[in-house]
């Protein structure tokens, strides 16, 4: 569609999004909804088309879902008038069948980040925490964080920081270790998360079930941890021996920082696991990234 001045533009698209041929092609209808995205894009205002996006949101293809999702937020951010009707549309895609659509709405949803919206979001978050898929259960813990950080100042929900703590247990790693971020957010006056023994020995014996970056994360927030005996700390180093040398430095250099951290009466075990480490990190150094080189020669200093 050529570019015919902003007014004749958001016609051409109303035009084509009412079209019922158009509506009966989900090729076209989808390539439609992408015009009014860049139209969008270019600064033009077409929130004239609201209703028009609305009604494109009753589909089942996720793709349209999504780009209908961008034009909505954009706009109800903008203008509060509109967040009401983007939050029962959202609300209505949370009841979905289909799992990738539920988690799509409420990571939107949890995106608007307005005020006033907050009581509307509570009840899809909270049932987002008990839903079956792991990937909605995943954007709703987030989500949980997400309006915390938005009203840092009103009073914690301890039903949700409980139910928080009892998905540390969830069978999904992800949520698991998400669980640790949402904690550690919303708990950050109190100090984060409180890592006892129970939950330590659990984030450890489920380590080898995270991503990289999660079990960064774990290890990261175990440094607080204090083992009670001297069979308990040589318990928790037997299962961090193996981390000390992974092969992806985030992990090695959390490691070693625990290892450091609950060995610090033990030079002797300090000083072999700083010799463990001493060839991966030098190793690092000569690595291609200028920033992991950074991050190695810190860690060596």
């Amino acid at each position: 569609m050529p570019y015919l001045g902003g007014e004749e533009t958001v016609r051409e698209l109303r035009r084509a999004l009412s079209n019922p041929n158009v509506q009966s092609d989900p090729l076209r209808y989808r390539n439609t909804i992408l015009k009014v995205i860049r139209t969008m894009s270019q600064g033009v205002d077409v929130s004239g088309l609201f209703s028009e996006m609305v009604k494109a949101c009753a589909t089942v293809d996720v793709v349209q879902k999504k780009l209908v999702y961008v034009f909505l937020c954009s706009y109800a951010t903008l203008n509060p008038e509109l967040s009401l009707l983007v939050i029962n549309t959202l609300r209505k895609d949370c009841q979905d069948p289909n799992p990738m659509v539920r988690s799509l709405a409420l990571r939107n949803m949890t995106n608007l980040r307005l005020p006033s919206l907050v009581e509307y979001v509570e009840q899809p978050l909270t049932a987002g925490l008990r839903d079956r898929a792991a990937c909605v259960r995943r954007v709703a813990v987030l989500g949980w964080a997400k309006l915390h950080n938005l009203q840092p100042s009103s009073e914690i929900d301890a039903a949700v920081v409980n139910e928080l703590y009892s998905l540390l247990r969830d069978p999904d790693p992800v949520v698991m270790v998400n669980c640790l971020r949402a904690l550690e957010e919303i708990l950050k006056e109190e100090g984060g998360i409180a890592i006892n023994k129970p939950i330590t020995h659990h984030l450890l014996n489920r380590l080898k079930e995270c991503d990289i970056w999660g079990q960064s994360e774990v290890l990261r927030v175990l440094q607080r941890y204090r083992p009670q005996s001297e069979d308990e700390l040589f318990d928790i180093l037997s299962l961090l021996d193996s981390f000390l040398v992974s092969p992806h430095p985030p992990v090695m250099a959390a490691t070693l920082s625990l290892f450091l951290s609950i060995s610090s009466n033990l030079p002797a075990i300090s000083l072999a696991a700083l010799e463990r480490v001493s060839g991966p990190l030098l190793a690092a150094c000569g690595s291609g990234s200028r920033e992991m080189r950074f991050a190695a020669v810190c860690h060596i200093q």
